[in-house]
């Protein structure tokens, strides 16, 4: 398997057909647009290209097939402190893939973020969960030192450094 930061001619449509099937759509609160998202998300890799201190997205492949992607961006503020944030948008994984897999998918899209986070200096980290069914994915970052409240994992980004350490 390996790791590439998403390139817009060659992951949206990869990463757009993984996204579908994760997005919640109730057609009460949210509803999905995929051409909005189609948009959002090549916009952000073009981005990318040119200035990676942007958003971060990448994309890991095994044998050609994508297998998981992650979507991290920053200026992120609590609107009662000055501490920029970096936020996860997205951590995918394939769902027909094994559960152990699906771990070290996810905790391979933490150390990506962490590392990135501290290369741009954003002292924060969060990675929050729409899904009704998330406690496995908060368990994964409490285990990775994550403050977890409910569907909102936090750690200041050297914290998660001296995690990466061990």
């Amino acid at each position: 398997m390996e790791w590439t930061l998403a390139d817009p001619l060659m992951d949206v449509e990869d990463i757009i057909e993984m996204a579908d099937g994760y997005f919640v759509d109730t057609g009460e609160v949210l509803k999905k647009d995929k051409q909005l998202f189609r948009k959002h998300l090549t916009v952000a890799c073009t981005v990318q290209v040119f200035d990676r201190s942007k958003e971060f997205i990448a994309v890991c492949r095994d044998e050609g097939k994508m297998v998981g992607y992650c979507w991290f961006d920053r200026y992120g503020y609590a609107t009662y402190s000055t501490e920029e944030i970096s936020n996860a948008k997205f951590h995918h994984v394939d769902s027909s893939l094994s559960a152990r897999l699906r771990i070290r998918l996810i905790n391979e899209m933490i150390d990506q973020h962490i590392l990135w986070a501290n290369n741009c200096g954003v002292p924060i980290i969060c990675s929050t969960s729409i899904r009704p069914e998330h406690s496995a994915f908060m368990k994964i970052h409490a285990k990775r030192g994550f403050t977890v409240n409910g569907s909102y994992a936090w750690i200041r980004t050297e914290e998660g450094m001296k995690c990466l350490m061990k």
